[in-house]
């Protein structure tokens, strides 16, 4: 079959290299009635809502755990001293686990000063979603309608991403919103060294077979395959939990390298990215088998703004290449849309003193698990679901799985970028038969819940 070439505009001749990359310029730079539904509506910026509440700024602080380097919310530390715990081995005893806290707690001290951070700026709230607009009958609406019925695109009442706004003039975001390198215009070359010769490196060692024998084995160290599988065993044999739901185990825990600092966006990006090429889901082709680098999710965005698909975000930050700024949900989707990759945004954030933000969020990720699941008698219910992009103030991850537990509490179930997977975990990769006699020590590092989540009012999520 004979390859199409390039497709140009039919309103202003700019060219595209495919259906859905036209159609996506098509309904950012002439969108109808001069609404885009790829351009993001001032107001539904929460850190713009943010500035003008007059409350102080959250004081942020470096992790001074060896090794980490990440810059996070004070409101983060302790659980994140605490993850730092589980990583480091969580089959320890109750003692090594006490005086080991004392070894890594660290000193709180000022950082930069934060409202909301970049990534958690201009979704629509889930209970406001807009009802679709009626087409209008122009000259531009019966193009586009033509392009559409050509290209078997959906209408509008179908849009992925945030509403739109009206055309005003946008701020240039600082650290409250891009982090401490918020001016930065290029990252220091030991950290483009480090990105370029470790992210994704093999690394040898032994692992047990299912006969008990150790072997040799080779693996990526900081992007993990087969943690899927290890988790449906270990639910399984945690009698607290009454059903659970996972993603696809093609899914790999990607997580950040010693010192490189605050990249959770881009490895979340990472995650979602394992998942399509391990299951070759829509748009695998692209990335030719190889999960893209920081460097390549960055020039994956700017062709996404070049393209006009929330293009604000380039006036946001100044451009992402080569830096060290923060990046957010409105980034992954641009990303994803620009390479024909549908995907879904939804902000969660409750109206007045109504239910809490994680109860919105529980549903809303339970219910993905439900819908997208074919077998409901296992205990632990496993899915070819793609994992969600999960976005809270100061931090993002990637949600794999849900669970309910037989006291009534529920827990969305991660991988969590900042953090490596225990020991405990990586030596059962690719056993069949394993027995924990305490597999909810394990789990802890996957697991959030109302205690760690009721401290945010409002999420994201990119499916």
């Amino acid at each position: 079959m004979e390859e199409e070439g390039p497709m140009s505009c039919p309103f202003c001749g700019i060219k595209a290299d495919g259906d859905y990359q036209i159609m996506l310029h098509l309904e950012t730079v002439h969108p109808e009635d001069g609404e885009s539904p790829f351009v993001v509506k001032d107001d539904a910026s929460i850190a713009a809502l943010m500035s003008l509440d007059g409350e102080q700024d959250d004081r942020y602080a470096n992790c001074t755990v060896e090794g980490c380097g990440e810059t996070l919310l004070l409101t983060e530390l302790e659980s994140h001293v605490e993850m730092h715990e589980v990583e480091q081995d969580s089959g320890d005893d109750q003692s090594s686990r006490s005086s080991k806290r004392l070894k890594l707690e660290p000193q709180i001290g000022a950082a930069f000063d934060t409202k909301l951070s970049h990534a958690l700026r201009n979704l629509e709230d889930v209970n406001e979603r807009p009802e679709s607009e009626s087409p209008s009958s122009d000259r531009q609406a019966v193009a586009k309608a033509t392009w559409k019925s050509l290209l078997k695109m959906p209408d509008s009442s179908s849009k992925t991403a945030a509403p739109s706004s009206s055309k005003s003039n946008r701020r240039r975001l600082g650290k409250s919103e891009l982090g401490p390198h918020a001016h930065e215009k290029q990252m220091p070359s030991w950290l483009v060294k480090l990105l370029q010769e470790q992210d994704g490196a093999y690394k040898s060692g032994a692992r047990l077979d299912n006969h008990g024998n150790m072997r040799k084995a080779r693996w990526r160290h900081n992007m993990a395959p087969g943690i899927i599988p290890v988790l449906e065993r270990l639910l399984d044999q945690d009698v607290y939990v009454e059903f659970a739901y996972l993603c696809d185990p093609a899914v790999r825990h990607v997580s950040k390298l010693k010192r490189e600092g605050g990249f959770c966006g881009y490895r979340n990006i990472q995650m979602i990215c394992s998942y399509i090429i391990g299951a070759e889901s829509q748009g695998y082709e692209h990335f030719k088998g190889k999960i893209p680098s920081i460097f390549d999710i960055q020039e994956n965005i700017e062709q996404a703004w070049d393209l006009g698909i929330n293009a604000q975000g380039r006036i946001e930050t100044g451009g992402i290449r080569g830096t060290r700024k923060y990046i957010g949900t409105p980034d992954a989707q641009a990303m994803f849309c620009c390479l024909g990759i549908a995907c879904d945004a939804q902000g969660l954030k409750p109206k007045g003193n109504s239910r809490p933000a994680y109860d919105l969020l529980f549903n809303a990720v339970e219910q993905y698990f439900v819908n997208g699941c074919a077998d409901y008698n296992p205990k632990v219910r496993c899915t070819s679901l793609p994992p969600i992009y999960f976005q809270h103030p100061g931090h993002s991850m990637t949600i794999v799985g849900f669970e309910r537990k037989a006291d009534g509490s529920k827990n969305i179930l991660v991988f969590d970028p900042m953090f490596h997977d225990s020991s405990h975990v990586t030596q059962l990769i690719d056993l069949r038969n394993f027995i924990l006699k305490q597999p909810e020590d394990v789990l802890r590092a996957y697991r959030r819940g109302a205690k760690y989540l009721r401290k945010y009012s409002e999420f994201e999520l990119l499916k």
